[in-house]
């Protein structure tokens, strides 16, 4: 519910006593994400009176609205642009590795090398 949306950015998964950080980082992502494009669409709606969207074009929209934040994640792990502040390789592989779309074909450094196509799939995870 509306709770579980406002209190997605305190999420933490344990399995024993053990904290599910990369299931807890992509959770907090996925709401988060899914939450603005429910309130957008809502507005074309509403405010701007467009129609229902199609089930295909939300899917769209929704691959739309998460490869770019998984592009800034890979964008985050420049350490000469963030002085320290980066985020690890292993972080956002972690993250990210049981959605990614053609993982298994993708080279060790694939968050950091520039040219390398990367994105989810729909139906994965």
């Amino acid at each position: 519910g509306l709770g579980e949306i406002l209190a997605c950015g305190l999420a933490s998964f344990r399995k024993g006593n053990k904290t599910l950080k990369r299931e807890s980082r992509l959770y907090r992502i996925i709401v988060s994400e899914s939450a603005h494009l429910i309130w957008k669409l809502r507005n074309a709606r509403v405010i701007n009176a467009k129609p229902n969207p199609s089930a295909q074009e939300v899917t769209n929209r929704w691959m739309f609205t998460i490869n770019p934040r998984l592009s800034l994640d890979r964008l985050l792990t420049n350490s000469k642009k963030f002085w320290g502040k980066e985020l690890s390789c292993a972080l956002v592989t972690k993250t990210w590795q049981n959605v990614l779309k053609g993982r298994d074909s993708l080279p060790e450094d694939w968050c950091k090398r520039t040219g390398v196509l990367v994105g989810i799939s729909a139906g994965v995870g």
